[in-house]
């Protein structure tokens, strides 16, 4: 347990989506991508880990499926549902809305950040995730999935005022990948934080974090119907 406090999974799901519209309502293996979520949540509310679950969304479909997963929902405003708006953002919205329906009695909630659009993760995962955050509390005050990236970042270059190509990393460009120091980016599929650090920072809390390792099937994210296919394909085998 996280120090006996409150643990609020948080699920974002916004209804219009550019790269694949309607990804959020998609189904793989008889659940859409809301279903999956709360399940990753829900599954062991026995064992006391979570101990409510809400879907923000601005689309009334996901707010009812939210709510048919015996998920708290809330209509998140029209800025926070803006192609503008950051996952800080989402969150900011709802713990400041008037309209939230969680009683936080002073207390220091721990939110656990769980995008719909990451299939495979499960509720194994995200309680092994909370177990391993408590294993470095109260040192530790966040926790970030991470998977290896596809290439090297320090092989990146970018772009210089004079429009040519320069390393981005040149103290290390061009060593091979075993010189190089293990590289992990974030996958988007666990955040944990306390809701305090949130609000400190202004942003999840990441530098610092324990790091929690997927695979990077397990970490496969849905934003393209390629994407999809794939994870479809993963997941029904």
């Amino acid at each position: 347990m996280l120090d006996d406090n409150l643990v609020i999974a948080f699920i974002p799901a916004r209804g219009g989506s550019k790269g694949l519209p309607g990804k959020n309502l998609m189904t793989i293996g008889g659940k859409n991508m809301i279903q999956r979520a709360a399940a990753s949540a829900n599954d062991w509310l026995s064992g006391s880990k979570v101990d409510v679950t809400v879907v923000s969304s601005d689309d009334e479909d996901i707010l009812a499926a939210g709510k048919a997963a015996g998920c708290v929902t809330f209509k998140r405003s029209p800025f926070a549902a803006s192609d503008e708006a950051t996952a800080a953002d989402v969150i900011r919205d709802y713990f400041g809305s008037p309209d939230v329906m969680i009683d936080l009695d002073g207390r220091d909630p721990w939110i656990v950040y769980l995008q719909p659009t990451s299939p495979a993760r499960t509720a194994d995962m995200v309680e092994r995730a909370i177990d391993e955050l408590s294993k470095h509390h109260p040192h530790a005050k966040s926790l970030v999935s991470v998977t290896h990236p596809p290439k090297s970042p320090y092989w990146t270059l970018n772009i210089g005022p004079d429009g040519r190509l320069h390393p981005l990393f040149p103290d290390v460009y061009g060593l091979n990948r075993q010189q190089n120091a293990e590289a992990f980016i974030p996958n988007g599929a666990i955040y944990i934080f306390r809701l305090s650090e949130f609000n400190r920072l202004g942003k999840f809390p990441v530098d610092g974090a324990v790091p929690f390792f997927m695979t990077e099937a397990e970490s496969i994210d849905i934003d393209t119907l390629e994407d999809f296919e794939r994870a479809k394909a993963l997941l029904e085998k």
